[in-house]
């Protein structure tokens, strides 16, 4: 049996009972793992001819999207969740396709059903349950939730809870802290699970997660209010030309978790990118523990601060699918978005500029892998 490392990424194995398609959507989800998407899809279709059951329409529908071939995967979750809607794979995975099509109002509930959203600390602190709980003048803890850059896409919510009166304080990674600070929230640091405060200090606590949903956020109602992420530069920096571009990259994600890493560059898809752009012009590394192999500009990146500040001394960025590509887009700085086949939720299908960021430009790849899509920014890139 294949184990599934990344729930939210990766086909189903089952265990019981034991079939033939239970035999064959395991070896789908072996193949897909080892980078054989398009055996795994053969494989997973057998398997659903011989019965419907959630894991081989998940298995099915998670390979589907691996090709970019969303709409056709989208029913597959749809029947999974529809027959047996207490399983939470079934419903966060057709929750994220119907929030990767604009869907949100039914989107949002079934994402959260596989987000661990629920803490001990409703048992201390009450939940705040939405808009019609106010919040002038009360005390609010914010829970982080999944990666950077997933933060970074709901951390403009913060601003709307502010903006009601609240006194916001948010749990984060350490490395996140300073640039909330920056952001004019209170910090509570998590060191692996470790954040002091008091119960008492709160009157209600939120998962960061929940705030679209509890906001009723769609893409028709929401209003881009202008950067919500804001730094400033290091007052020693400055142009020594005017006449070049500085140009920020981020080849890698984190995806250290994952048995198939999709959203990274490979290093000859890297140097290719790199050669693209005309001399003249500045690379700037936008990753704090990858030496990229050509003579760029490293600034010192010891947390998301230090990153936020790189990323505002450049004219924009070129990013695959990771935090500081959220980053930068929240900052409002120019965003190219190297998608992956299999691309995230966050990303809307069907068009290349983005409803929540104005200033990313999405490149899909049109298929399995991230080939087509560094090409693509390569074509780009040569033109400047």
């Amino acid at each position: 049996m294949i184990l599934t490392l990344n729930p939210f990424t990766q086909p189903t194995p089952t265990v019981d009972p034991v079939g033939p398609e239970t035999e064959l959507s395991n070896l789908a989800s072996d193949l897909y793992i080892e980078g054989h998407t398009q055996r795994a899809l053969l494989i997973a279709e057998k398997a659903l001819k011989i019965a419907r059951t959630v894991p081989t329409l998940i298995n099915l529908s998670v390979i589907l999207e691996a090709l970019e071939r969303f709409d056709e995967a989208l029913p597959y979750a749809a029947e999974a969740n529809r027959l047996n809607p207490k399983d939470d794979r079934a419903a966060g995975l057709y929750g994220e396709a119907l929030l990767r099509k604009g869907d949100m109002a039914r989107g949002w509930p079934l994402y959260l059903q596989n987000r661990n959203t629920r803490s001990q600390m409703k048992d201390f602190i009450p939940e705040w349950e939405g808009p019609h709980q106010f919040l002038e003048g009360k005390r609010l803890l914010v829970i982080e939730g999944e990666g950077y850059g997933d933060q970074f896409y709901f951390l403009r919510w913060l601003a709307t809870l502010k903006g009601w009166g609240a006194k916001v304080s948010y749990i984060c990674q350490p490395t996140l802290a300073p640039l909330i600070k920056q952001m004019g929230f209170h910090a509570l640091e998590n060191w692996g699970g470790n954040v002091d405060f008091r119960w008492d200090d709160y009157d209600y606590h939120t998962s960061i997660l929940t705030l679209p949903w509890k906001l009723g956020v769609t893409f028709e109602n929401y209003k881009w209010a202008g950067p919500y992420i804001k730094v400033k530069k290091r007052p020693w920096w400055k142009r020594d030309k005017s006449n070049f571009l500085r140009v920020g990259i981020c080849p890698l994600a984190g995806e250290g978790m994952s048995p198939r890493r999709t959203r990274s560059m490979h290093a000859s898809q890297l140097q290719v990118m790199l050669n693209s752009l005309d001399p003249c012009h500045e690379w700037v590394n936008l990753h704090p523990s990858y030496i990229l192999p050509f003579t760029v500009d490293h600034p010192p990146l010891n947390n998301w601060l230090d990153t936020a500040k790189a990323i505002s001394t450049c004219d924009f960025i070129v990013s695959v699918d990771t935090g500081v590509a959220h980053l930068g887009a929240a900052m409002g700085i120019l965003t190219y978005v190297i998608l992956p086949g299999a691309s995230a939720w966050q990303y809307s299908i069907h068009r290349e500029d983005h409803p929540f960021y104005p200033s990313m430009k999405m490149f899909r790849n049109n298929g399995d892998g991230m080939d087509n899509s560094v090409k693509a920014v390569c074509v780009h890139l040569a033109k400047l």
